[in-house]
């Protein structure tokens, strides 16, 4: 009996031992896991607007705190060429004179080159246009309606025949009236010496577009031809649009019309083509002529490929003239020089 009962407790405490064994649990073990860093976010900078690029960027804009100066020079024949001060000058006039040939008027503000000419002499409608940028008036002799009216007028003048300083001549031929030159550094002194007004009293009549600009109801305009006169062998000229450069690649009588002082062929931004009859002087044995500026009338703007009607208006000689388009607004410019082509019948112009 002892035995069983020792036996039971033996067996009791097993049981005891195999149950708190079956108890037991087992710790897990934690899993860490790396977090990814956030990829981060780039923004990009800003595209700020861009300037448009300056068309033309070498050519400078009149300042109207400088007075011009204008210089007559001589386009009879091939014995002018190469003239010198064409590309250099900002407002170029051309105007029909006797024996049905061309002469210029060459404005300049603050550019006038080492070489200038050849100069030639004054015809008296030249004046008003003197007159009207208040310029010092450069020429060789003139007409005797000019010299009747350069004192009359006061217009303040360097004169070949009288101020032969302010020139020289590149040939020793005392015949030869086409080599007749002038520079800026003689006009300056000049102007100096004589104490000639240097403060403008009229502005500048133009102003220029901030950038390029086309006339978008404008027809083409790429080839112009111009002659000044129905008979044969008169002066004509020729402006052929480049689109690379928007600039007009100019011709003289078919040929590349070429600067003296860069070698380079004369380039303009714009033409301005002005109707207005120039008929000859009643009994002048000369031939010579005058021009109706006087009033209104019609012409054409050239620039950038495209060709627009324009009316034109000028009330006296010292007046400036009015250049407006076909809805009455004033007339613009693109940044460049401007060839101001006068003739007597707009038929004698082509523009394709």
């Amino acid at each position: 009996m002892i035995k069983k009962t020792i036996l039971l407790f033996i067996l009791s405490g097993v049981l005891l031992f195999a149950s708190a064994c079956g108890e037991a649990t087992v710790e897990p073990v934690a899993t860490i896991t790396e977090t990814p860093s956030p990829t981060p976010v780039i923004t990009p900078e800003p595209v700020l607007p861009t300037e448009p690029p300056i068309f033309n960027p070498d050519f400078i804009i009149p300042d109207s705190s400088i007075r011009p100066v204008a210089v007559m020079i001589d386009n009879q024949g091939d014995k002018v060429l190469p003239q010198g001060g064409i590309s250099q000058a900002q407002i170029i006039y051309e105007i029909l004179v006797e024996y049905n040939i061309t002469r210029y008027m060459a404005l300049f503000w603050g550019t006038i080159p080492d070489m200038v000419g050849p100069v030639r002499s004054s015809r008296h409608y030249f004046l008003d246009y003197v007159l009207e940028h208040d310029a010092i008036y450069t020429h060789a002799g003139g007409s005797t309606y000019a010299y009747k009216d350069i004192p009359k007028l006061k217009i303040q003048n360097i004169d070949y025949q009288v101020h032969g300083s302010a020139f020289w001549d590149l040939t020793t031929d005392i015949y030869n009236w086409q080599d007749s030159y002038t520079s800026r550094e003689r006009i300056e002194k000049f102007v100096s010496d004589k104490k000639y007004r240097t403060e403008p009293k009229k502005a500048f009549p133009f102003t220029y577009h901030e950038e390029f600009t086309v006339h978008e109801n404008g027809t083409a305009a790429e080839d112009i031809s111009i002659k000044f006169h129905s008979s044969k062998g008169s002066s004509n000229c020729g402006f052929i649009y480049n689109p690379e450069t928007n600039l007009y690649e100019r011709f003289r009588m078919g040929k590349p019309h070429i600067e003296r002082n860069t070698n380079e062929q004369v380039k303009t931004a714009n033409i301005i083509v002005l109707k207005m009859s120039s008929p000859v002087i009643e009994g002048d044995t000369y031939g010579r002529r005058n021009l109706k500026n006087i009033g209104s009338g019609d012409g054409f703007y050239i620039t950038g490929g495209k060709s627009i009607p324009i009316k034109w208006s000028k009330s006296e000689r010292d007046a400036q003239t009015e250049y407006t388009t076909e809805d009455g607004k004033p007339l613009v410019l693109n940044r460049g020089q401007t060839w101001i082509e006068i003739v007597s019948n707009l038929d004698y112009v082509t523009i394709n």
